[in-house]
C-alpha cells in the first residue's frame, strides 16, 4: 500500500465518521425542535410580527456561513462522541419546565438553545465544539429578548429630547413621554424607544468584534460602544426629528418621512461605529487544529444518541403528565345571584370586555342600580389553570381592551377595597369615538390580590408543587361622564365593595386534581 493510498483511506474514513456524527446531530436537533416546538413557534412568531427582532432570520445563515469558512480546519479534525456532556441537559430541562409553568417564553427559549449547545458538544466532541464555538454560541441571538428595556429607553429618549429642546431654547412642556410644542404634540412611543436599533447593533457588534479583534479589551470596549452609541444616537435621532418638524412647521419629518429620516440617521451611526472600530483591527491568526483522539466506536455514538433523546424528551413528558391530570373546576362559584346588595345583575353591556385567552371559569356581568340614571358597571372575572399557551393569565397577547376599538389615554394606580380587603388596582382610561371608559383591574393569585405579574408567576410556580389555586383577572369598567373621573371612580368603588365574597368565591373555584 502506497502512502497516497493510505492518506486517501484515512480521508474516506474521516469523511464517513463526519457523516455519521453530523447525521445523528441533525436528527437530535430536529427532535429537540419537535419536542419543544411551542417555544420555537413563539420565537418565530415574534421574529415575524416584531420589526425589533426581524434580524433573527439571519442568525442561522450567518452561523452556517461561519462554520463553512472553517471547513478546511474541521476537515483535519475527527468528531468524537462525548456522552458525559449530556448530564448538562438536565438542569436546562428543569429551567425549561419552570419557564413553561410560569409562562415566560425567554426562559423556555434560552433553555432550549442551551440544550442544543450541549447536543452539539456531546455528538461532535469538545475539540470540534471549540473550533465552532462562536458560530454555535451566536445562535443564542435567535432568542427574542429585551422588551423589558422599552420603558427605560422611552424615558431616556424623552429626557434627551427635553434636554435638547432646553439647550435650543425652544418652549415646550413635557409630561410622561409626551412633549408639547407650539407646533404640535409629540409622543415617544415604544417604536421610538430605540430598542430595535439597539438589539440589531448588539447582534452585529458581536459578529464584528469576533471578526475584527483578538485582544479581549478591544472586544469589551467595542461591545460597550455597541450599547452606548445606539442609545445616545437614538436620542439625537428623536431630537432631530422633533426639531425638523418644529422648524418646518410639520412639513417634513412627519408621517413616512419620520421613518425614512430616522432609519437613515440610524444606519449612518451604525456605519460610523463600524468604521471607527475597523481602525483598530487585530491581525487574524487562525490557530492550528488540534487533532482529536481516536474516534469513538459506533456503539458510543449510538449510546449518546439514545441517552440524548431520552433526556431531551423528559421535559415535554413532564409537561404532558401535568396537563393530563384531570381538573374539576367549580364554575358555579363565580356565578352572581340576580341581585347583589343594591345592584341588579344582568348581562354585560357589550361595549367593553378584556381581550384575554379562554379561561377555565369566568364571571361576566353588568351591575346597575334600579330606578337610577347612573351608568352600569361591567364586571369580569377570568380564572385560569395550567400553563397551556393561550390559556394563561399572564400572556403577551392578553389585553384589557380591543386595540381596534379603544385607545389608552391615561394610566395610574388607585387604592380601594374589594369587600373589606384593601387592594391597589391598575386604573386605565380608554377612549373611543363614541365613549370614554374607566377600567380598574387587579390580579388574584396565591390567595391574595396583586397588580404584579411577577407575583402571579411565582404563585403559579408554588401552586404546581403545593396543589394550590389558579389565578384570576378581576376587571370592572364604567363610562366616564363629564370632565372628571370622580363619578366613575365612585361607581367602581361601590361595586367592588359590594363584592365582599369575591375572595371566597375565587377560593371555591379551586381545581381538584385526580
Amino acid at each position: 500500500m502506497t502512502t497516497d493510498t493510505a492518506v486517501l483511506d484515512i480521508e474516506k474514513s474521516t469523511r464517513a465518521i463526519w457523516i455519521q456524527h453530523v447525521t445523528v446531530l441533525v436528527v437530535l436537533l430536529v427532535g429537540l425542535g419537535a419536542a419543544y416546538w411551542a417555544a420555537i413557534e413563539a420565537a418565530v412568531e415574534v421574529w415575524w410580527v416584531s420589526p425589533t427582532f426581524s434580524h433573527c432570520f439571519l442568525i442561522i445563515p450567518i452561523s452556517l456561513y461561519l462554520i463553512w469558512n472553517k471547513r478546511q480546519r474541521l476537515a483535519q479534525m475527527t468528531p468524537r462522541a462525548f456522552p458525559i456532556a449530556l448530564a448538562g441537559i438536565i438542569p436546562f430541562v428543569f429551567t425549561w419546565y419552570i419557564g413553561h409553568i410560569v409562562a415566560v417564553n425567554e426562559v423556555q427559549q434560552f433553555s432550549v438553545m442551551a440544550m442544543a449547545q450541549i447536543l452539539i458538544l456531546a455528538v461532535l466532541g469538545p475539540a470540534v465544539y471549540r473550533a465552532i464555538l462562536f458560530p454555535a454560541l451566536y445562535l443564542f441571538f435567535l432568542v427574542p429578548t429585551g422588551e423589558y428595556l422599552i420603558r427605560p429607553l422611552q424615558t431616556f429618549t424623552t429626557h434627551f429630547i427635553n434636554g435638547g429642546l432646553n439647550v435650543c431654547g425652544i418652549p415646550h412642556y413635557t409630561e410622561g413621554t409626551i412633549i408639547e410644542l407650539v407646533t404640535g404634540r409629540y409622543e415617544v412611543e415604544e417604536a421610538c424607544a430605540g430598542l430595535r436599533f439597539l438589539i440589531a447593533t448588539i447582534a452585529l457588534g458581536v459578529l464584528f468584534a469576533h471578526l475584527t479583534y483578538r485582544k479581549w479589551y478591544k472586544i469589551v470596549l467595542f461591545m460597550l460602544a455597541s450599547f452606548i452609541v445606539p442609545v445616545i444616537g437614538n436620542g439625537f435621532r428623536a431630537l432631530g426629528i422633533v426639531l425638523l418638524a418644529y422648524f418646518s412647521d410639520n412639513k417634513i419629518a412627519v408621517g413616512f418621512d419620520h421613518i425614512v429620516y430616522g432609519w437613515g440617521f440610524s444606519v449612518a451611526i451604525l456605519l460610523f461605529l463600524f468604521f471607527i472600530g475597523s481602525r483598530f483591527r487585530d491581525e487574524t491568526v487562525e490557530p492550528s487544529p488540534k487533532m482529536s483522539a481516536a474516534p469513538a466506536s459506533n456503539a458510543g455514538l449510538l449510546i449518546t444518541a439514545v441517552v440524548a433523546a431520552l433526556v431531551v424528551s423528559s421535559g415535554p413528558a413532564l409537561a404532558y403528565w401535568e396537563r393530563a391530570r384531570a381538573h374539576d373546576v367549580n364554575s358555579a362559584a363565580l356565578q352572581l345571584p340576580p341581585r347583589l346588595s343594591e345592584y341588579t345583575v344582568g348581562k354585560p353591556t357589550g361595549q367593553w370586555q378584556p381581550k384575554y385567552g379562554e379561561p377555565a371559569a369566568r364571571m361576566a356581568a353588568s351591575l346597575t342600580v334600579p330606578q337610577s340614571f347612573s351608568p352600569p358597571v361591567d364586571a369580569f372575572v377570568y380564572y385560569y389553570l395550567g400553563s397551556n399557551k393561550g390559556h394563561t393569565l399572564i400572556e403577551s397577547t392578553n389585553r384589557l381592551w380591543d386595540e381596534h376599538d379603544w385607545n389608552a389615554v391615561a394610566r395610574s394606580q388607585i387604592s380601594t377595597h374589594i369587600g373589606s380587603t384593601p387592594v391597589t388596582v391598575n386604573e386605565l382610561v380608554l377612549s373611543a369615538p363614541y365613549q370614554h371608559r374607566l377600567v380598574w383591574s387587579v390580579y388574584w393569585a396565591g390567595g391574595k390580590f396583586t397588580n404584579s405579574g411577577m407575583d402571579v408567576r411565582l404563585a403559579r410556580l408554588e401552586s404546581m408543587f403545593s396543589g394550590g389555586n389558579g389565578a384570576a383577572l378581576v376587571a370592572v369598567s364604567t363610562p366616564i361622564e363629564g370632565v372628571t373621573l370622580n363619578g366613575a371612580r365612585n361607581r367602581l368603588s361601590h361595586v367592588l365593595s359590594a363584592m365582599n365574597d369575591l375572595p371566597l368565591r375565587l377560593q371555591q373555584v379551586k381545581a381538584h386534581r385526580q
